[in-house]
């Protein structure tokens, strides 16, 4: 992550590099909103719970037939 908030331009960072660059540049180095980055969090999180509910089973089923020994 400190790769990425480095060395990428503004126009290229990743979802997880944007919470924490909008929270260094507050107005006069004031507190950080907390509030909004936690929302910015929540946003992000919420498509990986999706898809993790969605494809559970799948999950589930590969892992098990992975750590299965074949005679």
């Amino acid at each position: 992550m400190l790769f990425a908030s480095v060395i990428t331009a503004p126009d290229t960072r990743t979802a997880a590099v944007v919470p924490q660059v909008f929270g260094a540049t507050q107005e006069g180095g004031a507190i950080p909103v907390y509030g909004q980055m936690m929302a910015t969090a929540l946003i992000r999180a919420v498509p990986v719970a999706v898809l993790y509910l969605l494809f559970q089973r799948c999950l589930v089923n590969g892992l098990t037939t992975g750590g299965l020994k074949r005679p």
